[in-house]
């Protein structure tokens, strides 16, 4: 007399006949990296406080600016507006680097106001870093040339500072990137067959 039919399903663990061939077995886990929009607490700590540093380091190249300009630079043609306008913007970019920033939605992505505000103060400090080497070019910038690092000593303080705001405000946008997280994602069990007849 023949021996009922045994079914193997897919959500059954696996199992083994008399003579220990396997009749299902499960696939191992499935590593996937998947992106955390939002970085850990403590990176968000340390590209705030890289935040507070650089923002510090631009109001000082600002201010440089700023004297300069009520100290004799406001009369040379075009220079003198875009030192005011330096200042103008560092002071604004620095206000803005100290705010707790919201994510803004593009499309199905979002990025952080505070990422935005960091990269466009990098812009301000190297922007104003090459018009300080075009300056310092035979052609000028508009017709304007600088010699050395005069006038002394602000011309110093607005590269260091500017210098360093550049480098600091990178690592800060490293910090607060956001990270990849490592997923297992449990596979189906695979069935070898789906019927097995035993003989009578």
């Amino acid at each position: 007399m023949a021996n009922p039919r045994t079914e193997v399903r897919p959500d059954q663990p696996p199992s083994t006949n008399g003579s220990g061939i396997g009749v299902a077995e499960t696939a191992p886990r499935t590593p996937r990296l998947d992106a955390d929009p939002s970085p850990s607490p403590e990176r968000m700590t340390t590209a705030r406080r890289l935040s507070v540093v650089a923002a510090f380091l631009i109001v000082t190249g600002g201010y440089i600016h700023l004297c300069l300009y009520r100290h004799g630079y406001r009369f040379i043609p075009k220079i003198g507006v875009s030192f005011l306008l330096q200042f103008t913007s560092s002071a604004v970019l620095a206000g803005a680097l100290l705010v707790k920033g919201r994510r803004l939605r593009l499309g199905r992505r979002s990025v952080a106001m505070s990422q935005l505000t960091r990269l466009s103060a990098i812009g301000l400090s190297v922007g104003t870093l090459a018009a300080l080497g075009v300056a310092h070019t035979p052609g000028g910038l508009f017709q304007f040339h600088e010699i050395g690092l005069r006038p002394a000593p602000q011309s110093l303080i607005a590269i260091v500072a500017e210098s360093f705001a550049t480098v600091v405000l990178v690592v800060a946008m490293i910090e607060a990137r956001p990270g990849v997280t490592r997923i297992e994602i449990p596979v189906a069990a695979c069935p070898r067959h789906d019927t097995i007849r035993n003989a009578a």
